[in-house]
Protein backbone atom coordinates (compact mmCIF):
# COMPACT_ATOMS: atom_id res chain seq x y z
CA UNK A 1 0.00 0.00 0.00
CA UNK A 2 2.60 2.70 0.44
CA UNK A 3 3.88 2.09 -2.59
CA UNK A 4 0.91 2.59 -4.64
CA UNK A 5 0.19 6.21 -3.06
CA UNK A 6 3.18 7.73 -4.11
CA UNK A 7 2.15 5.91 -7.49
CA UNK A 8 -0.81 7.00 -8.18
CA UNK A 9 0.33 10.71 -7.63
CA UNK A 10 3.45 10.23 -10.01
CA UNK A 11 0.32 9.44 -12.55
CA UNK A 12 -2.09 11.90 -11.85
CA UNK A 13 0.70 14.40 -12.52
CA UNK A 14 1.60 13.15 -15.46
CA UNK A 15 -1.62 13.01 -17.18
CA UNK A 16 -2.15 16.44 -16.11
CA UNK A 17 0.71 18.48 -17.19
CA UNK A 18 0.81 16.13 -20.83
CA UNK A 19 -2.29 17.80 -21.91
CA UNK A 20 -1.30 21.25 -21.45
CA UNK A 21 2.35 20.37 -23.14
CA UNK A 22 0.37 19.25 -25.92
CA UNK A 23 -2.84 21.41 -26.80
CA UNK A 24 -1.97 24.32 -29.08
CA UNK A 25 -3.08 27.71 -28.49
CA UNK A 26 -4.64 30.26 -30.85
CA UNK A 27 -6.46 29.91 -34.18
CA UNK A 28 -4.69 29.15 -37.37
CA UNK A 29 -4.03 32.32 -39.25
CA UNK A 30 -0.87 32.02 -41.31
CA UNK A 31 0.40 29.27 -43.03
CA UNK A 32 3.86 30.58 -45.07
CA UNK A 33 6.99 30.76 -43.19
CA UNK A 34 4.71 31.48 -40.14
CA UNK A 35 6.72 30.32 -37.24
CA UNK A 36 9.21 32.44 -38.29
CA UNK A 37 6.92 35.45 -39.13
CA UNK A 38 5.89 35.03 -34.98
CA UNK A 39 9.58 34.48 -34.11
CA UNK A 40 8.60 30.49 -32.74
CA UNK A 41 11.07 28.98 -35.59
CA UNK A 42 13.65 26.67 -34.33
CA UNK A 43 16.26 29.50 -35.16
CA UNK A 44 14.82 32.35 -32.86
CA UNK A 45 17.40 32.44 -30.67
CA UNK A 46 20.08 33.59 -33.22
CA UNK A 47 18.33 36.79 -33.73
CA UNK A 48 19.83 40.27 -32.07
CA UNK A 49 17.21 42.08 -30.31
CA UNK A 50 20.04 45.05 -29.49
CA UNK A 51 17.75 47.68 -32.17
CA UNK A 52 19.50 49.05 -34.77
CA UNK A 53 18.91 52.57 -36.33
CA UNK A 54 17.98 51.90 -39.93
CA UNK A 55 16.24 53.86 -42.61
CA UNK A 56 13.67 52.40 -45.01
CA UNK A 57 15.95 53.06 -48.10
CA UNK A 58 18.80 50.74 -46.67
CA UNK A 59 16.44 48.16 -46.08
CA UNK A 60 14.67 48.27 -49.01
CA UNK A 61 18.18 48.01 -51.14
CA UNK A 62 19.56 45.06 -49.12
CA UNK A 63 20.53 42.01 -51.41
CA UNK A 64 17.40 39.52 -51.35
CA UNK A 65 17.80 36.34 -50.77
CA UNK A 66 17.34 33.17 -54.01
CA UNK A 67 15.58 30.99 -51.77
CA UNK A 68 13.06 31.45 -48.59
CA UNK A 69 13.41 28.48 -46.41
CA UNK A 70 9.86 28.44 -44.38
CA UNK A 71 10.60 27.08 -41.53
CA UNK A 72 14.00 28.88 -40.54
CA UNK A 73 15.36 32.47 -40.77
CA UNK A 74 18.33 33.64 -43.20
CA UNK A 75 21.62 34.77 -41.41
CA UNK A 76 22.08 38.41 -41.92
CA UNK A 77 18.67 40.94 -41.84
CA UNK A 78 16.83 38.31 -40.63
CA UNK A 79 18.46 37.88 -37.84
CA UNK A 80 18.15 41.87 -36.74
CA UNK A 81 15.74 43.88 -35.06
CA UNK A 82 15.53 47.23 -36.86
CA UNK A 83 14.60 50.52 -35.74
CA UNK A 84 12.83 52.40 -38.17
CA UNK A 85 11.57 56.30 -38.60
CA UNK A 86 8.75 56.71 -41.24
CA UNK A 87 5.29 57.79 -41.96
CA UNK A 88 1.89 55.57 -42.17
CA UNK A 89 1.00 56.22 -45.62
CA UNK A 90 -2.23 52.98 -45.21
CA UNK A 91 -3.15 49.82 -43.85
CA UNK A 92 -5.65 46.76 -43.85
CA UNK A 93 -6.13 44.03 -42.08
CA UNK A 94 -4.99 40.69 -43.89
CA UNK A 95 -6.60 37.53 -44.21
CA UNK A 96 -4.04 36.10 -41.48
CA UNK A 97 -5.46 38.70 -39.34
CA UNK A 98 -2.14 40.70 -39.29
CA UNK A 99 -2.12 44.67 -39.75
CA UNK A 100 -0.41 45.18 -43.03
CA UNK A 101 1.47 48.54 -42.52
CA UNK A 102 2.93 50.29 -45.55
CA UNK A 103 5.42 53.37 -44.09
CA UNK A 104 7.34 55.48 -46.07
CA UNK A 105 10.84 57.89 -46.03
CA UNK A 106 9.68 61.02 -44.75
CA UNK A 107 11.37 62.86 -47.51
CA UNK A 108 10.09 60.33 -50.24
CA UNK A 109 6.80 58.95 -50.18
CA UNK A 110 7.59 56.64 -53.07
CA UNK A 111 10.45 54.88 -51.02
CA UNK A 112 8.00 52.59 -48.98
CA UNK A 113 8.51 49.30 -46.96
CA UNK A 114 5.77 46.78 -45.01
CA UNK A 115 5.49 46.54 -41.44
CA UNK A 116 3.25 43.93 -39.97
CA UNK A 117 1.83 43.12 -36.71
CA UNK A 118 0.48 39.29 -36.13
CA UNK A 119 -2.77 39.06 -34.03
CA UNK A 120 -2.09 37.74 -30.48
CA UNK A 121 -4.98 35.60 -30.45
CA UNK A 122 -2.90 33.13 -33.30
CA UNK A 123 -1.36 30.17 -33.40
CA UNK A 124 2.16 30.56 -32.40
CA UNK A 125 1.63 34.13 -31.99
CA UNK A 126 0.06 32.96 -28.30
CA UNK A 127 2.87 30.77 -27.66
CA UNK A 128 5.62 32.92 -28.71
CA UNK A 129 8.22 34.05 -25.72
CA UNK A 130 7.15 37.64 -27.60
CA UNK A 131 4.02 37.37 -27.22
CA UNK A 132 3.84 40.33 -24.46
CA UNK A 133 6.24 43.06 -26.76
CA UNK A 134 3.77 41.97 -30.02
CA UNK A 135 0.60 42.43 -28.04
CA UNK A 136 1.62 46.18 -26.77
CA UNK A 137 3.13 46.95 -30.37
CA UNK A 138 -0.11 46.14 -31.99
CA UNK A 139 -2.59 47.94 -29.07
CA UNK A 140 -0.28 50.85 -29.48
CA UNK A 141 -0.71 50.44 -33.23
CA UNK A 142 -4.91 50.94 -32.18
CA UNK A 143 -4.61 53.12 -30.01
CA UNK A 144 -3.15 55.73 -33.35
CA UNK A 145 -4.90 54.58 -36.03
CA UNK A 146 -8.00 51.97 -34.98
CA UNK A 147 -8.83 49.18 -35.64
CA UNK A 148 -8.20 48.06 -39.20
CA UNK A 149 -10.94 46.70 -41.80
CA UNK A 150 -9.82 44.42 -44.78
CA UNK A 151 -10.51 47.15 -47.06
CA UNK A 152 -7.02 49.36 -47.48
CA UNK A 153 -7.27 52.88 -45.37
CA UNK A 154 -5.34 55.77 -47.52
CA UNK A 155 -4.49 58.68 -44.98
CA UNK A 156 -4.40 62.04 -46.52
CA UNK A 157 -2.17 63.59 -43.83
CA UNK A 158 0.96 60.41 -43.21
CA UNK A 159 1.53 60.39 -39.84
CA UNK A 160 5.36 59.93 -38.75
CA UNK A 161 6.29 56.43 -36.80
CA UNK A 162 9.07 54.54 -35.17
CA UNK A 163 8.74 50.92 -35.94
CA UNK A 164 10.97 48.55 -33.95
CA UNK A 165 10.77 44.87 -35.38
CA UNK A 166 12.52 41.84 -36.71
CA UNK A 167 13.81 41.64 -40.22
CA UNK A 168 12.11 39.46 -42.70
CA UNK A 169 11.90 38.30 -46.41
CA UNK A 170 8.49 37.58 -47.51
CA UNK A 171 7.32 36.09 -51.37
CA UNK A 172 7.12 38.89 -53.72
CA UNK A 173 3.40 38.24 -54.81
CA UNK A 174 1.96 42.01 -55.93
CA UNK A 175 1.84 43.57 -52.37
CA UNK A 176 0.83 46.92 -51.98
CA UNK A 177 3.67 48.79 -50.46
CA UNK A 178 6.84 46.58 -50.79
CA UNK A 179 10.27 47.86 -50.25
CA UNK A 180 11.85 46.99 -54.05
CA UNK A 181 13.78 45.60 -54.56
CA UNK A 182 14.92 43.51 -51.35
CA UNK A 183 11.19 42.73 -50.48
CA UNK A 184 12.54 43.49 -46.71
CA UNK A 185 9.31 44.07 -44.18
CA UNK A 186 9.60 44.54 -40.60
CA UNK A 187 7.98 41.09 -39.34
CA UNK A 188 6.47 40.96 -36.69
CA UNK A 189 6.63 44.53 -34.73
CA UNK A 190 7.56 44.85 -31.80
CA UNK A 191 7.79 48.07 -31.02
CA UNK A 192 5.34 51.19 -32.46
CA UNK A 193 5.54 54.43 -30.90
CA UNK A 194 3.16 57.39 -33.10
CA UNK A 195 5.49 60.37 -33.18
CA UNK A 196 3.05 63.13 -32.91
Amino acid sequence: MRHRLPFAIALLLFLFTIPAFSQPCGEHCGTERWKVKTLTDTTAGSIDFDPVDKSINWLRTRTRPSSLPNTTRLIGIETMVCKVKGVVLSYKKEDDNDFHVVIAQSNNHSRTMIVEFPDPHCDNVCSSGFLEQIRKAREDFIAKFGEPTKKFKNLDDPVPVEVTGVGFFDRMHGQKGRALPSGIELHPVISFKALE
